[in-house]
């Protein structure tokens, strides 16, 4: 049987697990496995594959649900170094101003009411290297991430939603996230 020890494929098994799903991470695991040594082309198959296998057992909400569970944890020094400049800027143009100084491959948009994540190309080191577009469900994960990244900055809980995204055929990632 063919390794299935690829991060992103262990963190989808357990994200179904997770979600009481048990008998669909098998038959995923079986008939879609991905090693950590796999191609950049065979990451990236691998990756539509297993959205269009979710997309179609399930409601788009609950393929949020899952693939947002699926996300590589922020790293805690960006996250604590961001987290800081919050609690330190009360004007929030002033804390995007400063987190945006810091030329950390994203920038921060605030319109009054809302924050907006803006990537400038795809960081997903499973699908970034191949020019071609996937299913939303994929950029669920990327929700995921956002939503754990400043949930734990604003030391509330955010909802967030892909506006726009590279993988999508969009010119960057937008992720729309508002405070609760």
């Amino acid at each position: 049987m063919a390794k299935n020890d690829n991060p992103h494929a262990v963190r989808l098994y357990e994200s179904l697990v997770k979600h009481g799903e048990d008998r669909i991470a098998e038959i995923i695991a079986k008939q879609y496995p991905l090693s950590k040594s796999a191609t950049a082309e065979k990451k990236f198959t691998w990756a539509k594959s297993i959205c269009e296998y979710i997309n179609d057992k399930y409601d788009e909400e609950t393929v949020s649900r899952i693939r947002m569970d699926c996300a590589c944890g922020p790293e805690l020094g960006k996250g604590k170094k961001l987290k800081d400049i919050y609690e330190k800027e009360a004007d929030p143009f002033t804390f995007i101003q400063k987190v945006n100084d810091l030329k950390q491959g994203f920038t921060l948009q605030f319109d009054g009411e809302n924050y907006f994540l803006i990537y400038p190309q795809c960081y997903c080191s499973c699908v970034k290297r191949v020019d071609a577009t996937l299913p939303k469900a994929w950029c669920d994960c990327t929700l995921g991430y956002t939503k754990k990244m400043f949930s734990y900055i604003f030391s509330c809980e955010v909802q967030v939603e892909l506006m726009s995204s590279v993988k999508m055929g969009d010119s960057i990632c937008r992720i729309k996230i508002a405070q609760s």
